[in-house]
């Protein structure tokens, strides 16, 4: 297992896997994007998007199938924790899907205010966009 910043060249893979997902896909420009590996192959993909210069989301965690049950998404979520709280980030916010709160508590990520001035208003409204188009319930977290 490993991780590895993303090249340009990386992202018709990153996006097709976001597209899989039917997640937004990745800006290379305004995002660190991560990619984990085993055994030499791309595995997933995660990111920290930044909504300002303290401010960013992690997101963007998709393991493929075949790689599933490796505990690949842990690394990749650490790895990007990490690298927010390298930078000393203010705000950093998740968009997770209801079901995975237990996994993202483990890093230190929180419900968030429900004070829509305490939120970032790109987050805002990408919560509002996963919350109308996504089947399931979406959660706004903050790293604690």
């Amino acid at each position: 297992m490993g991780i590895q910043i993303a090249t340009k060249q990386d992202m018709p893979w990153v996006n097709e896997q976001y597209e899989k997902a039917r997640f937004v896909p990745s800006q290379y420009d305004h995002e660190h994007i991560a990619i984990v590996t085993y055994n030499d192959q791309h595995a997933g993909v995660g990111r920290l998007v930044f909504v300002s210069e303290d401010e960013a989301e992690i997101g963007g965690i998709y393991i493929t199938e075949e790689f599933r049950g490796l505990a690949l998404a842990h690394q990749l979520v650490n790895d990007l924790v990490q690298k927010a709280r390298d930078r000393q980030l203010r705000q950093v916010y998740c968009l997770p899907f209801e079901e995975l709160l237990p996994f993202y508590e483990k890093f230190g990520f929180k419900l968030a205010s429900n004070n829509p001035n305490s939120i970032h208003p790109a987050i805002a409204k990408k919560h509002q966009w996963c919350l109308d188009n996504y089947d399931k319930n979406v959660l706004l977290l903050a790293l604690t």
